[in-house]
């Protein structure tokens, strides 16, 4: 079942297109960050490695309750790489256990270094997508609500990967971000980077659909205003 019908992937490809400029050039130092992470996780220590943990921490952008319990989390970070392939419900219950919060954000962040084909969520991926019909996801949610959102995500950004139009866009967003050694961005990442940061961009943007009229009840009905008559020459001036 598609995440969305023809109509809705059809505007979310459209805003793809149209904000990528802006989207990827404010793209490119997370996904610097991403890449060097990616590569160094594989070779380091999680627990030991303090340049390494200050960066994840800036990219996952630790704070609160995970901020205190640090070395916890590098801990659990360094026992998931042990995994072949974990689940997001796995990596959430860890670390959301270290809190007593839903940890989706960091959760998913954390995931996405381990395996690179799951995507993330963040603030501005969940206040744009429900412009497109996807369903919004709260601040605050249960836990199998979190994991069904982002098992639901993962099938849209498959189904957006799969369109043809997805194969025009793809390319643009690599010419403009930075490569990193011999390390390069999946479909699922570059996606990810776009919609984050063209939520902006996409909020100035005019839906292009009708706006219906709700009628107040009792109101009574408005003529339509009568032309002024003119009188003599009038000049218009245009505003620049």
């Amino acid at each position: 079942m598609h995440a969305l019908d023809a109509g809705q992937l059809n505007r979310l490809l459209r805003d793809l297109e149209l904000t990528a400029p802006v989207a990827i050039k404010r793209a490119a130092p997370h996904a610097e960050q991403h890449l060097w992470l990616l590569v160094a996780l594989r070779r380091t220590d999680v627990r030991e490695d303090v340049a390494f943990q200050q960066r994840l921490a800036r990219h996952v952008g630790l704070r609160g309750k995970l901020r205190t319990r640090k070395h916890a989390l590098f801990g659990a970070i360094e026992a998931l790489k042990a995994l072949e392939r974990p689940a997001f419900e796995d990596v959430l219950l860890q670390i959301s256990e270290l809190t007593g919060q839903i940890e989706k954000s960091v959760a998913s962040s954390v995931l996405a270094l381990l395996d690179p084909e799951q995507p993330t969520i963040d603030r501005d991926l969940r206040e744009l997508l429900p412009r497109y019909g996807f369903p919004t996801l709260a601040e605050a949610p249960m836990f199998d609500e979190c994991v069904a959102w982002h098992r639901r995500l993962t099938g849209l950004f498959e189904q957006v990967i799969d369109a043809p139009r997805w194969v025009e866009i793809s390319p643009r967003i690599d010419a403009g971000l930075a490569a990193h050694g011999d390390a390069v961005l999946t479909e699922v990442r570059k996606l990810n980077l776009q919609l984050s940061h063209s939520r902006r961009v996409v909020a100035l943007m005019p839906t292009l659909e009708p706006v219906r009229i709700v009628p107040v009840r009792g109101a009574l009905p408005v003529a339509p205003a009568e032309p002024m008559p003119l009188r003599g020459a009038v000049r218009l001036h245009l505003c620049r």
